[in-house]
C-alpha cells in the first residue's frame, strides 16, 4: 500500500489559529462530508492537548466561527464545519480511494499534519498537486511518500473518563519516558514535577492503568 505524509499550512484553515494562539495541540478525524453549494461540510471528532484554561477559550471562541456549523462538546468534541471548495478539490482530498490511517493533527505551532493511505500510487499523487497549487496554501511539504506494509492504522480509541488526577499521571508518565524501555525516569521524579507525593502520585497511576488495561486485553 502506498503512504502518504505531509506537513501542511493554509490561510483558511478553521484551526490552526486558535490552535496556535492557545498554543495546543488537537488530533481531529473526518467521519463524513458532503458537498453543497460549493461548500464542503465535514463532521470529524476531536482531541485536545493543553492547558485547561486555554481549552475552555478555545472552544468559545471555535463557537463563534461563522464556517462552524456545529459544535457538541461531552466527553468528546465533534464539529460539523464548512469551508468553500471546488468540485475538482473536494473529489481529490475526498476520493473514497484514500484510507486515512491516523488523525489529523495541528500543532502549536501552526501546522497540519496528515499521513493517508491508498492501494495506487496515482491518488495520492493528484493529492499533491492540488495541494501545492491551491491559493490558500502558504506551505506544503511532503515528509514520506513510499509502498509499504501497513503495519498500524490508529483512530481514537473510546476509552473510559478517567479522573482528572489519574489523566494527569498517566499524561505526566508517559510524556517523561516512564513507559519506555529503559525508562527514562522514575516515580520519584514524577512526583516531584507533580507537586504530590510519591505514594499519592502511584496510587493516582495505579488506578488509571487499572483502569486502561481491560480495554486492551478485552476479547
Amino acid at each position: 500500500m502506498w503512504h502518504l505524509k505531509f506537513k501542511y499550512r493554509h490561510n483558511d484553515c478553521i484551526l490552526a489559529p486558535l490552535v496556535e494562539k492557545y498554543n495546543l495541540n488537537v488530533e481531529f478525524y473526518p467521519l463524513g462530508h458532503y458537498m453543497k453549494d460549493n461548500w464542503v461540510y465535514t463532521s470529524a471528532i476531536h482531541t485536545i492537548k493543553g492547558d485547561k484554561q486555554n481549552i475552555k477559550k478555545y472552544l468559545k471562541d471555535l463557537a463563534k466561527n461563522e464556517n462552524v456549523v456545529k459544535l457538541e462538546i461531552s466527553k468528546v468534541i465533534f464539529t460539523l464545519t464548512r469551508e468553500k471548495s471546488s468540485l475538482e478539490t473536494y473529489q481529490t482530498i475526498y476520493n473514497p480511494k484514500l484510507i486515512y490511517v491516523s488523525p489529523g493533527y495541528n500543532s502549536s505551532d501552526g501546522f497540519e499534519m496528515w499521513e493517508i493511505a491508498c492501494w495506487e500510487r496515482q491518488p495520492l499523487e493528484s493529492l499533491i498537486k492540488v495541494f501545492e497549487k491551491a491559493p490558500t496554501t502558504t506551505h506544503f511539504e511532503v515528509l514520506r511518500f513510499e509502498e509499504k506494509k501497513t503495519e498500524e492504522v490508529y483512530v481514537f480509541g473510546l476509552f473510559p473518563e478517567l479522573p482528572e488526577k489519574q489523566k494527569q499521571a498517566i499524561e505526566l508518565a508517559y510524556k517523561n519516558g516512564y513507559y519506555q524501555f529503559p525508562k527514562k525516569t522514575n516515580l520519584d521524579k514524577l512526583a516531584k514535577l507533580a507537586k504530590i507525593s510519591k505514594s499519592t502520585f502511584q496510587e493516582n497511576l495505579k488506578k488509571g492503568e487499572a483502569r486502561l488495561m481491560p480495554l486492551l486485553f478485552r476479547s
